[in-house]
């Protein structure tokens, strides 16, 4: 069901079920009403009836009776009776309508001073008219036709007026729906004409503080992640075809020069050493792909257990110096904090001594002393670690890239790597639920800032 239809389906029922309970109660109140209104006539004419019989000496019951036939505002089988305090009847205005009153029910209006019941069709109050002789009890008793009459007219008036309300009702409301549905439409058309070559298109609202144009928003924010993703996706391909190409294409060169003519055995030795060499790197781009891959797609915090990090930084600074014995790395501990509890996190052991590890082989291997200066600290209650190194710096246009699997900056084409280190370093620390960062300054240095949250 579409949301306009079910709009007007809610507010039909609403407005139909608030009318509805209105309208009973008007026509429950006004038959109330209408009922109270004909024994209030009863009372009167009882009242009128007892007072003539007992105040007016010259009026006797055969006399009244005639003054009740002469009287023109005589309802329906209109019958009045009196009784006395012995339970006898003095008094009765219409022979013909006849309304049996036992002792009981004399009693029963003697103690509780007025009752109203029914006798079939008619409705008879009885109540006590007190005189100086004594007191006697009146009933006065007829059919409301004039109520049931009424009653009729008032609920096929309600009836009327809530049929043609509902149809206004389910008219408008149809009609405000469509108002209200409509800027939804107007983004169901915007999203149609979207493609992936159109993704730099962004979704328009009139009116941006409503719920639709957040959602405008909302959905606007999702096309910049997805295109995003997809120029990710396009480098991507871009550089690993490069990187794959690069082995592949000189080990088909080797060979074809192999085959050209015959060789002695030692030339034979160097190509498939030289083919040795570039499967290896090839091996080792596929392992670095792999990796790269287990990092995003695999559930590492399921796993997670307390490590220090310093502990961490002094394995990664011997590993890289055990990776090559040029290597210095100076680790700075005058900002450490002396609470052991602030250096604890939550995190894989073997994946943040990667990612430290190779931060520090890169400072390493890009500085012209081989020298890396690491330093750790507290700030702002996380875990703060810089890695520094002196040499050529980033160039600013290549800083927004390096994080980007494959790409590789114009200061490192003379050194040996895929351009996956860093892309790896980012995600392990992401999984960790940290930020890296760099800053650098050509021909001077270059800095790598990690921070994690502590385990609190």
């Amino acid at each position: 069901m579409q949301i306009r239809s079910r709009l007007t389906y809610q507010f039909t029922y609403l407005v139909s079920a608030i009318l509805f309970v209105s309208y009973l109660i008007i026509y429950l109140f006004t038959q109330e009403n209408y009922k109270d209104k004909f024994y209030s006539r009863l009372r009167q004419k009882a009242n009128t009836a007892a007072e003539l019989l007992v105040n007016v000496k010259q009026v006797d019951s055969k006399l009244l009776r005639i003054i009740d036939r002469a009287n023109r505002d005589i309802l329906y089988r209109e019958n009045i009776m009196a009784y006395d305090t012995c339970y006898e009847r003095i008094y009765r205005s219409n022979d013909s309508i006849n309304f049996h009153i036992d002792v009981n029910k004399v009693k029963e209006v003697l103690k509780r001073k007025e009752v109203r019941f029914g006798v079939e069709d008619l409705e008879v109050l009885g109540t006590v008219f007190v005189t100086p002789e004594g007191r006697i009890v009146v009933f006065a008793g007829a059919v409301d036709q004039y109520s049931a009459e009424n009653a009729k007219d008032l609920k096929n008036i309600l009836i009327a007026l809530f049929l043609l309300f509902v149809f206004i009702v389910v008219i408008s409301g149809w009609f405000f729906a469509g108002r209200a549905v409509n800027p939804i439409s107007e983004v169901i058309k915007q999203v149609d004409l979207l493609s992936p070559k159109r993704l730099e298109q962004r979704l328009e609202s009139a009116d941006s503080e409503d719920e639709i144009g957040k959602m405008v928003a909302t959905i606007n924010r999702l096309l910049e992640r997805i295109e995003s993703a997809f120029r990710f996706q396009k480098t991507f391909i871009a550089n690993v075809s490069h990187e794959l190409k690069n082995p592949l294409t000189k080990i088909s060169s080797q060979l074809e020069v192999s085959l050209l003519n015959e060789r002695n055995t030692a030339d034979y030795k160097q190509t498939i050493a030289s083919v040795l060499e570039d499967t290896q790197d090839l091996a080792a781009i596929t392992e670095s792909l792999l990796e790269l891959n287990k990092i995003s797609v695999t559930d590492y915090q399921a796993g997670f257990q307390i490590i220090r990090i310093d502990e961490v930084i002094w394995e990664a600074r011997s590993l890289a110096q055990k990776l090559n014995s040029t290597y210095k790395v100076l680790f700075d501990t005058q900002f450490m904090p002396d609470d052991e509890e602030l250096l604890m996190l939550k995190g894989d052991e073997k994946l943040m001594l990667t990612a430290i590890k190779n931060l520090i082989e890169n400072a390493c291997k890009f500085s012209p002393n081989n020298q890396a200066q690491v330093s750790l600290s507290i700030v702002s209650n996380q875990i703060e670690i810089e890695i520094k190194n002196e040499g050529k710096g980033i160039p600013e246009a290549d800083l927004p890239f390096i994080f980007q699997p494959f790409f590789r900056g114009e200061n490192t084409a003379n050194s040996k790597g895929y351009g996956i280190g860093l892309s790896l370093v980012e995600r392990i620390i992401h999984l960790h639920n940290g930020q890296i960062s760099v800053s650098s300054a050509v021909n001077s240095w270059t800095t790598f800032k990690v921070n994690l949250p502590i385990n609190k």
